[in-house]
């Protein structure tokens, strides 16, 4: 087995003489892990980390969202690939482990197409006998979540709607709350807050909307761009004004489509220790001009990061 070490930022191959080689370096090649819609950037991405540093190998990548914090949090992978946000569970976990959080980095946006097995932003939905057709995130919020500033929402006709649908109860749809729709929508949307107590739970798109296209009084959180015959994404009203917003590539590019999320790369931190710099050097090739451009080439697919947010995931690398 060999050892990686870096000279004016170039990576050669060496003898290994430390008793201890880092436990992802398998075989004198390097395992990662993450989700399984993350293998094709990934692949991109090895292949620009081997053309400036040559006589690195990387491994068959550890396949699974719900496995890849596990082997980072004990030193098995480089990095964990994921298209949501950890969860509280696995960073406990995690800091149980190493003293610290990992650190999380983000390295695209989740895709507009929710049919090709990828992360994806969220939309909004009503059925399509509900006259309305737009909503604020502050609104969203209230529908959503109890334990608002101002109050919660229940009855349609606090958003505006009257005759028969002034008094009719709102019944609110969404992911179980430790899923990663459910992690996200409650720490980035609602402000830690629960669901509304009428939450009702189910565990894929398909199944929240089936339920949404039978309930005239019904709203949801699902994966966008998945209107139909029966129920439709209402838009989503920015905070400057202006046309609502409908979750295109470019609205969640510039940062302006509140639900579209990202995708992670998640490190491995050990207390008081440094970043391991294999890592440090990869993930700056993510986050370089042709790491972006490896995104960009999949057809419909994840979302470069725009310039001050790349900016920022290289600020944290420091």
């Amino acid at each position: 087995m060999n050892r990686i070490v870096f000279a004016f930022g170039c990576a050669v191959i060496a003898p290994l003489t430390w008793a201890d080689p880092p436990a992802y370096l398998v075989d004198g090649a390097i395992r990662t892990a993450g989700a399984e819609h993350g293998d094709t950037i990934v692949e991109g991405f090895d292949r620009l980390y081997v053309a400036a540093h040559p006589g690195v190998r990387f491994g068959p990548p550890v396949s699974g969202t719900t496995s890849a914090m596990p082997w980072l949090t004990y030193g098995r992978v480089l990095f964990a690939l994921m298209g949501r946000t950890a969860t509280p569970q696995e960073l406990a976990a995690f800091e149980a482990e190493n003293g610290v959080p990992p650190l999380e980095i983000r390295i695209a946006h989740t895709s507009d197409n929710p049919t090709d097995d990828l992360s994806y932003s969220l939309g909004i939905y009503v059925n399509r006998a509900n006259p309305i057709g737009a909503l604020s995130p502050e609104q969203v919020a209230k529908i959503l979540s109890v334990g608002n500033p101002g109050g919660d929402y229940s009855r349609w006709g606090q958003l505006g709607l009257t005759g028969e649908w002034a008094a009719r109860a709102i019944h609110p749809y969404g992911t179980p709350e430790y899923t990663g729709m459910g992690v996200y929508m409650q720490s980035m949307q609602l402000g830690g807050r629960p669901f509304a107590a009428n939450h009702e739970a189910h565990g894929s798109t398909p199944d929240i909307l089936k339920r949404l296209a039978d309930d005239p009084a019904g709203i949801a959180f699902a994966a966008i761009n998945r209107s139909n015959a029966q129920l439709k994404q209402v838009g989503i009203l920015g905070a400057g004004g202006g046309a609502a917003l409908a979750g295109t590539r470019d609205e969640v590019a510039a940062g302006r489509y509140p639900y579209g999320r990202y995708v992670y790369m998640y490190v491995r931190r050990v207390k008081d220790e440094p970043l391991d710099p294999v890592a440090v050097n990869y993930l700056r090739t993510v986050l370089s001009p042709g790491g972006q451009a490896v995104i960009e080439a999949q057809p419909r697919g994840y979302i470069a990061l725009n310039a001050q947010e790349r900016l920022d995931e290289l600020e944290k690398l420091k």
